[in-house]
């Protein structure tokens, strides 16, 4: 007996990777606070409503976290399959109501900035959630969860049994999500979620050259879809300075995120200094919360914030390379490559790199969906960490 008990594995967490984790969390709760102080005190009369929030969303992420840290992730094929059905008919009820007018819209699935990305659990006339108010989720961030979850364990399945691999396992639900989420509108996570995809299809030991003919192929219909949006197009107009009837929002915007980032300068005007987030700068809290940390921590503090989240990124891919099986170095490929896409496409963005995406930084951004799956899918890849 005693010997048994001597032969028993024994996993050590990766200390590294959850010290970059713990980090991030508290980095983004203070610049949250930070960046929603004059907006939260004009609009609700409570400086840190929007702190309290994030608090709130991080300690629910850690119980999730928690969990997905301790299960066996060999036994997550039943979850996986559940929580992709989930997803999917979450993400086709979005695609039917955007049918219909914004004005026509249940009051369960609101029509915001013209997209329907989101579902309200408590509406009115429904009571409100103590602090939280209006209690609503992001299924596209559901979605991330799940799809890596589900392609993980079905390609995994198929390696098991030395059966061949099959490209349309990976294609079929990918290109579904992506064009479920397309139709929200939301082109950036669409494509942030095809690439996920493709991440783990490379991962599983499948050859490049399917991969090499569909990218230029989906690349290619993302540019038509782009050119044949309004409100995309328009977008781009803005990017490359081409002047136009409703360019002025947009450029609005990228214009206020100059300023934040030179007024920064090297070491940047103080924690808490900021001019920008007295509401000259839209999103501080969400898409821009990158533009207050390099307005008050200037140029080094924001090459320190991506030095951590690069260093994140790195464990990640560490521990995808040193996974026990098949199964855990997927898992690990694809949520670390959602959450390098996701922070490097914003980072991009408000250093006019591409253009602007509305596409928000894990950890550190404003969001309770965000946090919540986001953690989730870490404590996968700290399950996966401390088996390699």
């Amino acid at each position: 007996m005693r010997k048994k008990i001597k032969n028993l594995p024994v996993y050590t967490p990766d200390k590294k990777l959850l010290g970059a984790i713990f980090a991030l969390v508290v980095f983004g709760i203070i610049m949250v606070y930070d960046a929603t102080l004059v907006f939260s005190y004009g609009t609700f009369g409570e400086a840190y409503r929007f702190a309290y929030l994030q608090i709130a969303w991080a300690v629910l992420g850690t119980l999730g976290f928690i969990y997905f840290y301790k299960i066996d992730y060999s036994k997550l094929r039943k979850p996986a399959y559940i929580l992709f059905l989930f997803s999917l008919i979450l993400l086709i009820i979005l695609a039917l109501v955007g049918i219909f007018p914004c004005s026509e819209n249940t009051i369960f699935t609101p029509c915001l900035n013209g997209a329907n990305r989101w579902f309200y659990l408590n509406p009115d006339p429904f009571p409100k959630i103590p602090l939280i108010g209006v209690l609503g989720f992001q299924p596209a961030e559901l979605a991330k969860f799940s799809l890596v979850l589900y392609l993980s364990v079905h390609l995994d399945k198929y390696l098991k049994h030395n059966k061949k691999e099959s490209f349309w396992i990976y294609f079929i639900p990918t290109i579904l999500f992506s064009f479920l989420i397309l139709l929200q509108p939301n082109m950036s996570t669409a494509a942030i979620v095809f690439i996920i995809g493709s991440a783990i299809y490379f991962s599983s030991g499948a050859g490049i050259k399917k991969l090499l003919i569909i990218i230029p192929i989906i690349t290619l219909l993302g540019l038509t879809v782009m050119l044949l949006s309004p409100y995309r197009r328009e977008r781009l107009l803005s990017y490359i300075k081409v002047s136009g009837n409703s360019e002025v929002e947009e450029s609005y915007h990228s214009k206020q995120i100059s300023i934040a980032l030179g007024s920064g300068g090297l070491l940047g005007v103080g924690l808490g200094q900021s001019r920008q987030k007295f509401q000259y700068l839209p999103e501080t809290s969400a898409d821009s919360i990158f533009a207050i940390v390099g307005e008050e921590m200037g140029f080094v503090g924001s090459l320190l914030v991506i030095a951590l989240f690069t260093f994140l990124l790195y464990r990640g891919y560490e521990t995808a390379k040193n996974a026990n099986d098949n199964l855990g170095r997927m898992l690990a490929v694809g949520i670390t490559t959602w959450f390098g896409i996701q922070f490097f496409v914003n980072v991009a963005a408000m250093a006019r790199i591409i253009p602007l995406t509305g596409v928000p930084i894990p950890l550190i951004s404003y969001g309770g969906s965000s946090m919540l799956f986001g953690m989730m899918g870490l404590g996968i890849l700290a399950n996966v960490s401390k088996r390699s």
